[in-house]
């Protein structure tokens, strides 16, 4: 049997898999014409691709933003969030998900998630929601959608606004339906992880248009003044609700190459991240994350969780260093600790007050009470990179690896046991990748 690499064994996979060109081939020509022209700050591109971005979703209209964080933070603001506002979050997501709550002057509330679909619930947002509570913000982890009836309905029933973070979920669908992944407004991040990068950018997407027009004030001065007069944001034609947040017409020219290619790669990406899920999920100690039925998530980061006691109760970080000495590109989770952080707490140099001395935040709690939260912080993990080629092989590769450890389970244990103080880092990314 072949020991482990880490222990001197032959390591299984020796090359890294390939990745795709962030930039598509068909953006170079638009950009170097854009770059002929001068168009570095103003163009029409991003119009374009709010156009075609909107009808790829199915939705009525859609707005660039510099970054996923600003198209939150509109999305939040054209949903009515303000001043003394709770919104019912997840702590299980990266922090630019909950910091635009803080930044419209609201409250956050965290729920806990599901254990097996990484997500918030309709069961476990339901018992936070109060008076005060004005919205919903829900992320599709890792790509996978949230249960979206059960969630929209109950957010009828308490009037509520449904925001989505789609920063995972290019190409996803609920249902069958792609616009069935936003609530009532989403936003859509196009930093260079994603997979429709645009290097930095944002989208935000909806149905409704005075949100539509609300958000256009929140960072589109310039376009303030062509919308309708039927919701009075008209004029402030010449201010804006005062913010500045368009994107570089580059990167909506980068992500408009990337959004043609995106159902291509998504394609490819699935079947490989399927395949290897198919032997994964027969080894008893990985749970693959549960996607709702007749959806599509799409593999924006290849997350699962480790069943530390079917693996001899082996610390993840062990586990992960294992791999990653067998070749595996795999990472430890960031996510899970929001409700933990100085800027919630009341310990960061604002105190209680927020940095934007709310008076709202006087009493603020935060909740602990998270535990699949914790667990999913300590046990979900990144298995593997995207699988951007057509590569069976390769796939199979990975799945030996984690055959192998299973193989040489007692070996495994030893090892944990001897390196007991091994402890992983992570930083809140979304990625943090073991070397």
């Amino acid at each position: 049997m072949n020991k482990l690499a880490i222990n001197g064994g032959k390591k299984l996979i020796e090359n890294k898999p390939l990745g795709r060109p962030i930039v598509a081939d068909e953006s170079y020509p638009l950009i170097n014409d854009m770059l002929k022209r001068g168009e570095i700050s103003w163009s029409e591109v991003p119009l374009q691709l709010e156009k075609e971005f909107a009808e790829y979703v199915g939705a009525k209209y859609a707005l660039c933003y510099c970054n996923g964080t600003t198209a939150i933070q509109a999305s939040l603001f054209a949903a009515g969030v303000g001043a003394g506002d709770e919104v019912i979050v997840p702590s299980f997501t990266f922090w630019a998900t909950v910091g635009p709550v803080v930044v419209n002057n609201a409250i956050p509330v965290f729920a806990d998630v599901s254990l097996t679909s990484h997500n918030l619930t309709a069961q476990t947002i339901e018992p936070l929601i109060t008076s005060k509570t004005k919205a919903i913000l829900l992320v599709h982890v890792w790509g996978t959608p949230c249960e979206m009836d059960e969630i929209m309905a109950l957010a009828k029933k308490y009037n509520l606004k449904v925001v989505t973070d789609c920063s995972h979920a290019h190409g996803s669908n609920y249902h069958g339906d792609k616009k069935g992944i936003i609530g009532d407004i989403a936003a859509f991040s196009l930093q260079s992880s994603k997979t429709m990068p645009g290097g930095e950018g944002g989208l935000l997407v909806t149905d409704d248009q005075e949100m539509y027009e609300k958000a256009v004030t929140l960072g589109h001065y310039e376009r303030v003044c062509v919308l309708s007069d039927k919701y009075g944001y008209k004029s402030l034609d010449l201010t804006g609700a005062g913010f500045k947040h368009r994107i570089n017409p580059l990167s909506a020219a980068i992500a408009l190459g990337n959004l043609h290619r995106l159902d291509e790669l998504n394609k490819i990406r699935n079947a490989n991240a399927k395949r290897l899920e198919n032997y994964l999920k027969e080894l008893g100690y990985i749970e693959i994350q549960e996607v709702p039925n007749n959806s599509q998530r799409t593999y924006a980061y290849h997350y699962m969780r480790l069943i530390r006691e079917n693996l001899g109760d082996i610390s993840t970080s062990n586990f992960l260093k294992v791999l990653a000495s067998e070749g595996i590109e795999c990472g430890s989770c960031g996510y899970g600790v929001l409700h933990k952080q100085p800027l919630y707490t009341g310990e960061s140099p604002f105190g209680k007050l927020g940095p934007f001395n709310n008076p709202y935040w006087k009493d603020y709690v935060p909740n602990n009470d998270l535990p699949n939260t914790a667990i999913l912080n300590a046990t979900a993990f990144m298995g593997a990179p995207r699988f951007e080629y057509e590569n069976e092989e390769y796939v199979e590769r990975y799945a030996e690896v984690y055959k192998k450890l299973l193989d040489n389970l007692d070996e495994l244990i030893k090892y944990d046991r001897e390196n007991s103080d091994f402890v992983i880092k992570s930083k809140g990314n979304s990625i943090n990748k073991v070397k």
